[in-house]
Formats: structure tokens, sequence, C-alpha cells
């Protein structure tokens, strides 16, 4: 029986790889830290510092942007919502990836506090995941070393001389 996914173009290939379980699991993780990230940056917003209050406030916006991409369900009476869900979600995943990594990172700079740690490091986490999604799943080792040799199959080489066995 031949493998249909072998048959296909590398585009479709690529688009079709990432299986439903990590699509839910990434939302999953996204929707988490970004909760997270709302809780930590009203905590990070009692801070005695104008920096830290900022950087809660940006927590907080940030958040609500991720709990919009990642779970739309809760912005349901929002109609610009949807149109910011369906733009990112025809996008390819590193964008997301990088989208949630310079998202985690902005208030922590801002602000060096535990709180802004937690709720920054947990969308950096939901960003890395993304981004490993993007990478794809891993080659075949086989394969990577026949193309390597220029495809005339994978030959090890193997000094049999008498001089180096004795």
């Amino acid at each position: 029986m031949p493998d249909v996914e072998s048959n296909q173009k590398p585009a479709e290939q690529s688009a079709n790889e990432v299986t439903w379980g990590f699509k839910i699991l990434g939302r999953v993780i996204g929707t988490l830290a970004a909760a997270a990230m709302i809780i930590l940056g009203l905590m990070t917003m009692i801070g005695f510092s104008g920096s830290c209050l900022l950087s809660g406030v940006l927590m907080m916006i940030f958040g609500g942007l991720v709990i919009m991409i990642e779970a739309p369900i809760f912005c349901q009476y929002f109609q610009w919502a949807e149109k910011v869900t369906q733009f990112v979600d025809n996008r390819p995943y590193f964008l997301r990836a990088g989208l949630y990594l310079i998202l985690s990172i902005v208030p922590f700079a801002i602000c060096r506090s535990v709180s802004s740690f937690f709720g920054c490091g947990a969308l950096f986490v939901a960003g890395t995941f993304y981004g490993v999604i993007a990478v794809g799943k891993k080659g075949d080792a086989v394969k990577a070393a026949t193309a390597a040799h220029g495809g005339g199959g994978y030959q090890p080489q193997v000094n049999n001389d008498e001089s180096t066995l004795r």
C-alpha cells in the first residue's frame, strides 16, 4: 500500500505535519500562560515603582491579546476579535512563537520582579512550544546521510589496512 504522505508536495506536508493533539496542547498552554500573565500582571502592578506599574499593565494587555488569539470563545462578543484570531491562525507557527517570545520579554525587561518573572515565563514557555511545533518532527537519519553523500547510499569508511590491525 503506497504511503499517502510521501506523495504530497513539501508545502502540503509542512501544513499537515502538526497533529491535532499538538494543536490543542498549544492552545491549552497558550491559554493558561495568558491567564497566568493577566493574574500575575495584576500582582506586578501592586509594586512600589512606576516601572512595575507599567510592566503590570503591559502584562495584562498582552495576556488579553494572547487569550483572544488562543481562546476566541472568551472574546466572542467583540466582532473584531474574530478577524484577529483568523489572521493569526492563517500564519505559520514560527510567527506566533516569535510574537509570544517578544511579548514575554518586554514586560520583564521593564520590571524584574518575581511575579513578572513567572507571568512572562509562562508566556515564554508557550512561545517556545510553538517554536518546537514550527521546527517540525525529527528527520530520518538514514535519509539525511544519503542526501549528504550525494544520494549514492551511505557507505561508512572503514580502514582495513593490515598495519592498523596489529
